[in-house]
């Protein structure tokens, strides 16, 4: 080739070309690297949330509110409750007054009712046997009860009549047959060996006994005897000697001598089965 020659540009042998980087190659990099894993954790993060707090925002399946998918069919919507978790109130700890232990209940004793006072003073408690006589200038005021002339003293009188009364009332005839004697009377009887009880210690000598029988003579086992048994205690008299009571009352049956000792008395020794010397050795 000669200087005067020019060379076509298209024949010129190639050149080596050197190709240069670009400037900041390795910072591109690092951003590029960093926004992909901002990528991710923001897409994490999204899923995170709709994981654990899809109901509390309401999201469905497509990213939409409740609000905007539902139909006017739709469930109603349920009140938003507040997630803040609730604090309960402080207050002062319950002062507990620990119980005390309760005695054992003690079953109580059964408590006897108690018995009335027996008025051992009174006079128709008045007590008159061997032991017991009444003194000679003993004296009461006697009424007469029948036409034969018997007496007693005046204030039995009431309830003897109404005792008779009722029996004659139920088709009985009762016939007095001993009511008051003197002491003089029985002092006469005494010696006379009609009876065995010295003066003083007969009751008909208190006015306060009758002997009792009835229209055909044979009292005991009668009718009139039967009805008395049931029913004189009713009106304030007592068998006042009865069998069973001998060895104590010092005198032999007698179911025709009955004693008055007050209604509500009469009652009660008739409910003790108690004679009249026992009944008053009662405390």
């Amino acid at each position: 080739m000669s200087n005067g020659t020019r060379i076509d540009p298209e024949e010129r042998e190639p050149r080596a070309i050197k190709i240069r980087q670009p400037k900041h190659t390795g910072r591109k990099i690092v951003f590029s690297v960093l926004a992909v894993l901002s990528a991710v954790l923001v897409i994490g993060a999204g899923v995170f949330a709709y994981i654990n707090f899809g109901d509390y925002f309401e999201f469905d399946k497509f990213g939409k509110t409740s609000e905007e998918s539902s139909s006017p069919e739709s469930e109603p919507e349920i009140p938003e409750e507040s997630f803040e978790p609730e604090i309960p109130e402080e207050s002062e700890p319950e002062h507990i007054v620990p119980e005390e232990p309760a005695e054992p209940e003690v079953p109580e004793e059964p408590v006897e009712p108690e018995k009335p006072e027996i008025p051992k003073d009174e006079w128709f408690m008045l007590l008159v046997n061997k032991e017991n006589p009444l003194s000679e200038d003993f004296s009461i005021e006697a009424v007469t009860i029948d036409a034969k002339g018997h007496t007693v003293d005046a204030r039995i009188a009431e309830d003897l009549s109404a005792m008779i009364s009722a029996g004659e009332a139920e088709g009985l005839d009762f016939v007095i047959q001993t009511a008051f004697r003197t002491y003089a009377k029985q002092k006469e009887f005494f010696e006379a060996g009609t009876t065995d009880a010295a003066p003083g210690t007969s009751e008909h000598n208190s006015g306060l006994a009758i002997d009792i029988g009835c229209a055909n003579g044979n009292f005991e086992g009668s009718p009139e005897e039967t009805w008395l048994l049931e029913h004189a205690h009713e009106y304030g008299f007592i068998l006042r000697y009865p069998a069973d009571k001998t060895d104590i009352t010092g005198f032999e049956h007698e179911p025709w001598h009955f004693r008055y000792v007050g209604k509500e008395q009469a009652v009660l020794i008739k409910e003790s089965g108690l004679c009249l010397e026992e009944y008053l050795l009662q405390e």
